[in-house]
């Protein structure tokens, strides 16, 4: 069992991956070497340092700055400790760092260091005492909180524009830093019940402009250090971003998919993400070439998308036998099982995996003759039962906020494809899928984002603002560009 202490004597590294044949040769099983991953030893018990000792303490302290305009309560250090202290039970109710093992597998790593960012730089501060007060008021429903929360977002938003006009008031990292909470502010706090459509556009909005802060820096800039963990952990949400835009990534140039790992070996997380930015610029192809008006030459653009689609899926098998998860059903029952977060290191990883082979397989068959039969695993369905089975673990109360961010992408994608090829029928998939949402506390959260982004992806503001049980099924198909039954 994956993450339970006393179960495996293999080291850290294989047992989350769930695979067999750990040596337990120290201080790196010979496992690891051959495949070039970082072994994490073998300590059995998961050990995580708490956000609650000293650092965090120091870190939570809001000093004193003529850039921020405190309210009374807040002008104390004890009302801004306070207010984190909300913020990080809601987003990581462990109260925990995220463990080295872990980060391995998942996109959370950067947010270690914010305590020190916090207590270090007024214009960080301000940002995350918007999400702070913003989560404190959902929590208690108070809307002074509500209220004081959204004015330093829009404030920071103001102080962000003027740091981007003058790059001597801040440096890289604050300014990645900065893009990167306000997207996170528009995920949680940012539905628009008048414009369905602002969520979505608003998120993309600061996804680009990390994005672009980001890149105007060579690929260099992200080899150590903090910014390696920054930027690494960056590379999940910039490329979602494009898979629903449908638009080439700068990230799958080749010396982005290389140059920042000259000295930290890449981890399983990164190699399934550089097969996941290729995405993108398949599903522009795809489009390019179907709305190409020369047969001929349309038809070439198929013949070699179908083997574009072919080698994607070589690498995806690859990836599969060497560094992912063993059991192709990995799920877990949170009701009956206990709570691990190499659970949901697992789940998280494997569900973006089969994201990728939702988005590929259903390619494949838009792409194929009619009468070509293709292969039983390449039916989309199959995967998308995976991701649902994985919703209640990734929206486990134990999740925190965070299970949003695991869930998002993942459940997005399946329940787009559900869309398209069931209409507004709800079979077992959905089922399970609503069910997680009904039972946890930011299912609400995943499933407002999830419709906004569903809208903006549509192909017309028609069919973006359509209401009604048909407007579910044509905003799917409009994202993928044919009927259901193609799919």
């Amino acid at each position: 069992m994956v993450g339970v202490p006393g179960r495996s004597k293999s080291c850290g590294t294989c047992r989350i991956r769930k695979k067999g044949g750990c040596d337990e040769k120290r201080p790196a099983c010979g496992q690891c070497i051959k495949l070039g991953l970082k072994c994490d030893g073998y300590e059995r018990e998961l050990r995580f340092i708490n956000f609650s000792a000293e650092p965090r303490k120091a870190g939570r302290k809001a000093p004193g700055s003529a850039q921020i305009t405190l309210p009374v309560p807040l002008a104390r250090a004890a009302y801004a400790e306070k207010y984190l202290d909300i913020f990080w039970r809601s987003y990581l109710p462990n109260d925990k760092h995220f463990p080295a093992q872990m980060m391995m597998y998942v996109s959370g790593g950067w947010t270690n260091s914010l305590p020190q960012l916090y207590l270090n730089s007024p214009d960080i501060q301000k940002i995350l005492l918007a999400i702070c007060l913003s989560t404190a008021g959902r929590i208690g429903n108070n809307r002074w909180e509500k209220e004081e929360g959204l004015r330093y977002y829009m404030e920071s938003l103001s102080e962000m524009s003027a740091a981007l006009a003058n790059r001597a008031r801040g440096n890289i990292v604050t300014l990645c830093v900065m893009s990167r909470l306000y997207s996170l502010y528009e995920v949680f706090f940012g539905q628009d019940d008048e414009d369905r459509i602002a969520q979505a556009r608003n998120w993309r909005n600061h996804i680009n402009g990390e994005l672009a802060i980001m890149t105007s820096q060579p690929p260099e800039t992200y080899i150590s250090g903090y910014l390696h963990q920054f930027f690494v952990d960056g590379r999940l949400h910039l490329t979602t971003s494009a898979v629903q835009a449908r638009k080439r990534s700068i990230l799958s140039n080749p010396e982005w998919k290389t140059i920042p790992w000259r000295e930290i070996p890449k981890t399983p997380k990164d190699r399934l993400i550089d097969i996941l930015v290729e995405i993108p610029t398949l599903l522009e192809n795809l489009d390019i070439s179907r709305a190409c008006p020369d047969p001929e030459i349309q038809e070439f653009q198929r013949r070699d998308l179908l083997q574009t689609c072919w080698e994607l899926e070589k690498e995806l098998v690859n990836w599969r036998n060497e560094l992912g998860i063993i059991d192709p059903n990995y799920s877990l029952d949170a009701e009956t099982s206990s709570f691990s977060l190499d659970y949901v290191a697992a789940c998280h990883i494997m569900c973006v995996y089969w994201a990728i082979c939702i988005i590929l397989y259903s390619s494949l068959r838009i792409l194929s003759c009619p009468q070509v039969v293709l292969p039983p695993r390449t039916d989309p369905r199959i995967y998308c039962g995976r991701i649902a089975k994985a919703m209640p673990l990734l929206l486990h109360p134990l999740s925190g906020a965070y299970g949003v961010h695991l869930a998002s992408f993942p459940v997005s994608l399946a329940l787009i494809y559900l869309n398209a090829v069931d209409g507004d029928a709800i079979y077992e998939e959905k089922r399970i899928i609503f069910d997680a949402f009904a039972k946890s506390g930011y299912g609400k959260t995943v499933e407002r984002f999830h419709q906004s982004m569903r809208c903006q992806g549509s192909r017309s503001p028609q069919v973006a603002n359509m209401d009604g049980p048909k407007a579910l099924p044509a905003q799917a198909k409009s994202w993928f560009g044919v009927q259901g039954h193609k799919l």
